[in-house]
């Protein structure tokens, strides 16, 4: 039976390294993967894609966290392995071709921080297909699972040991049939916020008198939009600003913990914004709560979206968020009266 709050990884490999993959698998782990790539004709799973299934499956218990998370926490270490999905840019190094070695370099800016890069390089010989030469060619987004090689304060380098594609697989029935659900929630979604037109367009003035409007108050009308009683008052070492189990996502409910920032800010909200190295987020994505939310009145940045979307991502608990903008929340603010 479908439960929406069991998630499982799926990793479709365009490189994979053979011996690293082990290496990270195990001994008992890889024979198994190598059992499912020897059986019989017609129920057969190739080397490369048996280790994929294998590495999709031990992922959560590997203990590897996305490269953005561990960047922003300070805690990236050389020799640590690291998953990273975001657009990359792939490049075939002829110019250093050797006997059995094509490299494939590939660059990037960090999607949640512009000051750092990530880069590395890989034999393209190890591609699994004849196709995936054609997935690594110029910018692709792809989920990266490698070895922390070098890095300083803007520069990352991995040695990979997955390039490929990762999907978060809810439903396999839905999934048979290429459909993989986002974990990204988008307001239009929120049952309770159903009555707001989200497609209407928001004036300047609609604008100006959220930012007049008290964070406080957006707090308090948001929590009665949802039927959430009991809203707490602010202090210095909370989580979140507003907690609950009372929000309906298309029919279900989810327990949600809301990060609120109002007029005090009243500028484009970057991770800067959200304390030393993005604090706010990592205490909002510490809150025992399946879906996450950051609330601004004001313009919500990419990069903020981007290390949303990669705390979401963390394999040891993976969670969804919702970014609810200063348009966006007068749409929700104004169905109720409030603007």
């Amino acid at each position: 039976m479908y439960d929406p709050r069991v998630v499982r990884v799926s990793l479709e490999p365009y490189f994979l390294h053979h011996e690293q993959v082990v290496g990270l698998l195990g001994t008992q782990r890889a024979a198994q993967a190598a059992d499912r790539s020897t059986r019989p004709a017609g129920l057969a799973v190739t080397a490369p894609y048996a280790l994929a299934a294998a590495l999709a499956e031990a992922l959560p218990m590997l203990g590897i966290a996305e490269l953005q998370k561990l960047v922003h926490e300070q805690q990236l270490r050389i020799g640590q392995i690291v998953g990273i999905e975001q657009t990359l840019t792939f490049r075939r190094a002829k110019e250093r071709d050797q006997a059995g070695d094509k490299p494939v370099d590939f660059h990037a800016t960090l999607n949640t921080d512009d000051s750092v890069t990530v880069h590395g390089s890989f034999n393209s010989s190890r591609l699994v297909a004849d196709s995936a030469a054609g997935q690594l060619i110029g910018s692709r987004p792809v989920y990266v699972v490698g070895t922390v090689i070098a890095f300083d304060r803007s520069h990352i380098e991995l040695r990979p040991a997955f390039v490929g594609v990762r999907s978060f697989i809810e439903d396999d029935e839905l999934a048979a049939y290429g459909f993989t659900p986002s974990r990204r929630v988008y307001p239009a979604d929120v049952d309770q916020f159903a009555a707001a037109n989200f497609r209407s367009p928001v004036t300047q003035q609609d604008l100006d008198a959220l930012l007049a409007t008290p964070e406080e108050t957006v707090k308090r009308t948001l929590a009665a939009i949802i039927g959430e009683l009991f809203v707490h008052k602010d202090w210095g070492g909370e989580k979140s600003d507003l907690y609950s189990a009372r929000l309906q996502v298309q029919g279900r409910y989810m327990s949600t913990a809301w990060l609120l920032k109002g007029p005090g800010f009243p500028k484009p909200m970057t991770v800067k914004a959200l304390g030393k190295n993005g604090d706010q987020i990592v205490r909002l994505f510490s809150e025992p709560a399946e879906l996450l939310v950051i609330q601004h009145c004001h313009e919500i940045t990419p990069n903020v979206v981007s290390t949303m979307e990669t705390f979401a991502h963390d394999l040891r608990n993976p969670r969804k968020y919702m970014v609810l903008d200063g348009p966006d929340t007068a749409r929700v603010l104004k169905m109720h009266g409030i603007l």
